[in-house]
């Protein structure tokens, strides 16, 4: 269907789709151009800033809800370019990244915003509470192996925005509509600009 509507499809050996995301936002908001990504995956949010909001689509894409650097800081308690310290200290369980044992979300900003980085917080652990200083020390390689693994990449090489490749105006109006009717997408068949009466 992506190829029917004749949109750019990129793909790079050895990196994610959210490394593509992360480069293409990137680009266009340094040509000055709002870039908006729309996905499920909160990953994105550490892509937040000025010329880049994320939306978050739920079960129900109604459901939806847009993120800018505000509204991140409101839900994490820091900001977009520090989630991925945060993360370095909580971990992800849905991707697998452990993070320091007994370090929460909650406790894990409070470091952030004292501290700035996860190197921050280790230049200081004499500052910190016994308890948290414990886990911290012995969750050190975890926290930043944990940095890196979620870190999502922005200078994917060879990956290049053309905005005039991206409008998905000229495409054949019978092929789409066909691939609607054989994919079942009954409810918006109609909704496709000039799209054949006669299914």
């Amino acid at each position: 269907l992506v190829t029917a509507l004749n949109m750019p499809i990129f793909t790079k050996e050895g990196y994610e789709a959210d490394d593509l995301l992360g480069t293409l936002a990137n680009q266009a908001a340094d040509k000055g151009i709002e870039a908006l990504i729309v996905t499920g995956d909160r990953d994105a949010f550490q892509l937040v800033a000025p010329n880049i909001k994320v939306v978050i689509s739920g079960s129900k894409f109604a459901d939806r809800v847009l993120y800018d650097e505000t509204k991140v800081e409101e839900r994490y308690g820091v900001s977009p370019k520090q989630l991925i310290e945060l993360k370095g200290l909580v971990g992800d369980s849905s991707d697998n990244i452990p993070g320091v044992k007994g370090i929460g979300e909650k406790g894990g900003a409070k470091l952030i915003n004292q501290y700035g980085t996860l190197e921050g917080i280790y230049e200081h652990l004499e500052e910190i509470s016994k308890g948290t200083r414990s886990k911290l020390e012995e969750g050190r390689e975890s926290a930043f192996l944990s940095r890196d693994l979620g870190r999502i990449i922005t200078d994917v090489p060879d990956v290049e925005l053309n905005i005039q490749a991206g409008r998905t105006m000229d495409f054949d109006i019978v092929e789409v509509a066909n691939l609607f009717v054989e994919l079942e997408f009954n409810t918006i068949f109609n909704r496709i600009p000039g799209a054949p009466e006669d299914k």
